[in-house]
């Protein structure tokens, strides 16, 4: 018992060291859905996205935005009985800053923006069982608007709109839900 006094007093700095510990890393899983236009050609559709994000936060207000993005594309086929003439999917990653603002001590909004590289497939119907694919790539700006609910230090909840530039005047609005995990 006379040792084990010493050591906790020892150790006590240590733990309150840790507990001011600032929030420097973050991942994110985001779901949603997007629709993906191009004002050139009939090729529109819509489906469901994925997004693994990455951020690392020089302060409180402001990261380093990383991420992997892809949509599936498909459901103007299906919710055409397959009478569309092309069926759309894209993935690609991003790089970018992010901005935060704390509006009150368990929400607050955020924006990012930056560039990304991302490849389109489109598969064009030829023939009844006939399909051509293309894949445009190249690099594109993209912006997103959010807020967060943050349930504990360490654990959010976002809702989110993002628009990705894509190659060859293709675009996406995507509406995100995501679960954000900061250490």
């Amino acid at each position: 018992m006379k040792h084990l006094i010493p050591a906790l007093f020892l150790l006590c700095p240590l733990s309150s060291y840790a507990a001011s510990q600032t929030i420097t890393h973050e991942v994110g899983v985001r779901f949603g859905g997007g629709a993906m236009t191009n004002n050139d050609y009939s090729d529109n559709d819509a489906g469901f996205t994925f997004e693994l994000g990455y951020n690392y936060h020089f302060n409180p207000y402001f990261s380093l935005d990383t991420g992997y993005f892809a949509n599936s594309g498909g459901l103007s086929y299906l919710g055409s009985f397959g009478l569309t003439k092309s069926v759309s999917s894209y993935s690609g990653g991003l790089l970018g800053l992010k901005a935060e603002y704390p509006l009150t001590r368990f929400t607050n909004v955020y924006a990012r923006g930056g560039i990304n590289y991302a490849a389109v497939d489109i598969d064009s119907r030829i023939s009844k069982n006939n399909w051509h694919t293309r894949t445009e790539r190249g690099f594109s700006p993209y912006v997103a608007l959010g807020t967060e609910l943050a349930l504990g230090q360490h654990f959010g909840i976002s809702v989110e709109y993002q628009r990705i530039e894509l190659p060859h005047s293709f675009s996406s609005n995507h509406y995100l839900v995501g679960v954000n995990f900061k250490f």
